[in-house]
């Protein structure tokens, strides 16, 4: 356990590990942090899905991690080199090895070049001959399933969200890279299209032995594609572990919530459980003790002046929460 409100995960290899993370903003109202305190360790070939609603701070985890966003404090570590202490040009060889996919695949193309020069885009930054570039493009279209003959002199605009997404997917894996950050990858997509990406997501990991970020606000994609959950409220970590035993068993109330609040055509009022309640506080002037207080069934008068620890619960899952669910 590294910190006081984390959760960490310690593995012997680790190819991420972030502890104590901290990212603020500065507005015209105050300063707030928009990442307070979150840490997890991420192995070889794992993915780890972070949860949670908007504003929570999850996507600025991730870029954060790849220092998009600056970090005003703890600690980010890829293969054991510090991300917060590297030089500019580092971070951006760095980068090579960390790539990230965005949430609008279509606004993150360039909408002046073919697919195939968009796909190429990284190797032609690196250097690589045009002529090597030409050679390789058509076997990675066919790998994120866009036929060369088809798709490779396409302009962006031509193409369907879910297309482009596959655009967005073969650009980061023609560097080659060790680890992927998925932003809300699918949240644009038809829940048809959602599948085909989560699948090809799922054999390209397998393929290139990839370790995954991916971040979303639909429990039901985090289930299906991750190994552990991180679930964020307010910049904070509420609760971690392995993704089948948090979504078995549930330690914190805000967890239970989200899952409650997952569509459900089995279920009489058409969701698994009651949806939450409230509005989210402002990141300016967050709750006293612990964050979700005001819109959780169980809070009692300590949660309002004791801020609660992660703490493991069950082996391997931790909450933060003074009275964790059974």
């Amino acid at each position: 356990m590294a910190g006081s409100g984390s959760a960490h995960l310690r593995g012997d290899a680790a190819v991420l590990s972030v502890e104590d993370l901290e990212v603020e903003y500065h507005t015209d109202r105050g300063s707030f942090k928009a990442v307070a305190g979150v840490s997890f360790d991420l192995l070889q070939g794992e993915t780890l899905g972070i949860v949670g609603e908007s504003g929570c701070g999850k996507s600025t985890t991730g870029r954060a991690v790849l220092r998009l966003d600056p970090i005003a404090g703890g600690r980010v570590r890829y293969r054991e080199e510090s991300i917060d202490e590297a030089s500019p040009a580092r971070m951006r060889e760095l980068r090579r090895d960390m790539q990230m996919i965005f949430q609008d695949p279509v606004s993150s193309l360039n909408p002046r070049r073919s697919v195939k020069d968009v796909v190429m885009e990284g190797l032609a930054i690196d250097g690589v001959p045009k002529k090597q570039r030409d050679a390789q493009a058509p076997e990675l279209l066919t790998q994120v399933g866009l036929p060369s003959e088809r798709f490779a002199d396409m302009l962006p605009r031509q193409l369907s969200g879910g297309q482009a997404q596959r655009v967005a997917i073969g650009r980061a894996l023609a560097v080659r890279p060790g680890l992927l950050i998925c932003d809300e990858p699918v949240s644009a997509l038809d829940v048809s299209v959602q599948a085909q990406v989560l699948n090809l997501l799922e054999d390209l990991k397998k393929a290139y032995d990839l370790t995954i970020v991916f971040i979303a606000h639909d429990l039901g994609v985090v289930r299906s594609f991750s190994d552990k959950v991180l679930v964020m409220y307010l910049g904070k970590t509420c609760e971690f572990g392995d993704s089948v035993e948090v979504y078995e068993r549930p330690a914190h109330p805000y967890t239970r919530g989200l899952l409650d609040s997952v569509p459900s055509p089995e279920s009489e009022g058409g969701f698994a459980g009651p949806a939450l309640t409230g509005d989210i506080p402002s990141p300016l002037n967050p709750p006293s003790g612990c964050r979700f207080r005001a819109r959780c069934p169980i809070a009692q008068d300590r949660c309002a002046t004791e801020e609660p620890e992660m703490r493991e619960v069950r082996p391997g899952q931790f909450a933060a929460c003074h009275y964790p669910l059974d």
